[in-house]
């Protein structure tokens, strides 16, 4: 994971003793604990049944191929999405064409989203295009956010199958 401090100067270097008798210089430990983690705009990453998964804030400014989760996702304005992309809050300024899970969606000015968006909260500023279909459902557990990236909550249930007597099931 990387995280860019948001110190404007870097910290000065304190001496440490040894016991060799030299003077050596140790930065202090990173006190910043932002969980912030960023795919960079010269990042394209593509994969057949990608996830990446993100216990805090992932921004986009690259391009994903595959599904991406996280607490809070930011797609950034050269960001682009092809795949699944479930949050607690949603920010989209670039591109996604896929399905949109959130609690929180906002598509910004700048956003292009072709795919359906299951949401809770809604905002969609003036400039914002979208083609798709937007669904609020009546419980939020609906939304199936699976951010812990279990395979299994994932999955859609099977119908059960239900053969009557003197009946024969068709395949397919």
């Amino acid at each position: 994971m990387f995280t860019r401090s948001s110190a404007p100067e870097p910290k000065t270097l304190e001496p440490m003793n040894n016991n060799l008798g030299l003077n050596v210089q140790r930065r202090p430990p990173m006190t910043d604990t932002s969980n912030k983690s960023v795919i960079s705009n010269d990042l394209k990453i593509i994969g057949q049944g990608l996830k990446i998964i993100s216990q805090g804030t992932l921004q986009v400014d690259g391009e994903v191929e595959g599904d991406v989760r996280g607490a809070e996702v930011i797609i950034g304005e050269k960001g682009r999405v092809t795949g699944t992309v479930a949050a607690e809050r949603v920010i989209v300024r670039g591109m996604i064409s896929g399905v949109i899970r959130g609690m929180t969606v906002t598509l910004q000015a700048s956003s292009r989203v072709e795919g359906d968006i299951h949401h809770m909260s809604l905002a969609i500023e003036q400039g914002a295009e979208f083609d798709g279909r937007c669904r609020r459902p009546a419980d939020a557990s609906e939304l199936n956010l699976d951010l812990d990236g279990s395979p299994v909550a994932a999955m859609p249930q099977p119908r059960p199958v239900v053969q009557r007597p003197g009946q024969q099931l068709r395949p397919g």
